[in-house]
């Protein structure tokens, strides 16, 4: 899997290197999208609660694509981050969680012209997910204790999807995607402890760890409900 990354990666940096031996605007061989996930922005315009629940399940933030506008077929590539670090105090227990998401995904696509206006594609991509989640703990009282979980999740994937778009101009398009993606790799955590006891003038810390390791699988439908907002070019 990680060889068809790399090749993947390879020819697509390739691509744009071909779309250079375009004369002139009227006559390019390349189309270029870069696309960006509005599901948030349009919540904020509209005024919808935060309490109100999401069930977004596409996590690609933004996208790039590149296509042959003689044969309809091209590359694309999504990119998607979520960092989150939070911290709670009662005076007792501190907790500190941070939260580092990346999800990656290239793939192969076939675009379809509907009409002057309305654009479809279909495709196959391949996936790699990267979590790195860690918490810590302190708990403060006569014998201190500080608590250190870390959780690793590594996996690959690949799966197909299908997308549609309507072209507001030409160049600004707006649409949506579906997909179903499958996932598998391995979940690690490390859990340190260290305990702090102080008895007679000395402090002693004992400390003690565990570890373990899953294998993990997933399969995952993601309806149409993710808007992107496309810049071509």
């Amino acid at each position: 899997m990680k060889q068809l990354f790399i090749a993947g990666l390879l020819f697509c940096f390739t691509l744009p290197l071909h779309a250079q031996e375009t004369t002139n605007s009227d006559n390019k061989l390349f189309e270029h999208s870069i696309g960006l996930q509005v599901n948030q922005l349009i919540r904020q315009v509209l005024n919808f609660s935060n309490s109100t629940s999401n069930t977004n399940t596409n996590p690609y933030l933004i996208n790039y694509s590149i296509r042959s506008l003689k044969t309809n077929w091209g590359l694309r590539l999504g990119f998607g981050y979520n960092y989150n670090a939070t911290t709670s105090d009662d005076g007792i227990t501190k907790s500190d969680n941070k939260i580092n998401d990346l999800q990656f995904r290239l793939g192969v696509e076939k675009v379809f012209e509907l009409s002057d206006r309305w654009t479809a594609g279909a495709g196959i991509d391949g996936l790699l997910n990267l979590n790195n989640d860690k918490t810590t703990s302190v708990v403060v009282s006569t014998d201190t204790s500080t608590s250190v979980t870390t959780t690793t999740v590594g996996s690959y994937g690949f799966g197909a999807m299908s997308w549609i778009r309507y072209n507001i101009t030409d160049n600004i398009s707006i649409g949506t995607e579906a997909s179903f993606y499958y996932l598998s790799g391995k979940q690690k955590q490390d859990i340190t402890t260290t305990q702090q006891n102080t008895s007679g003038g000395q402090t002693n810390y004992f400390i003690s760890t565990s570890k373990s390791s899953n294998d993990i699988a997933t399969g995952t439908i993601s309806l149409p409900i993710a808007f992107f907002i496309a810049i071509r070019f």
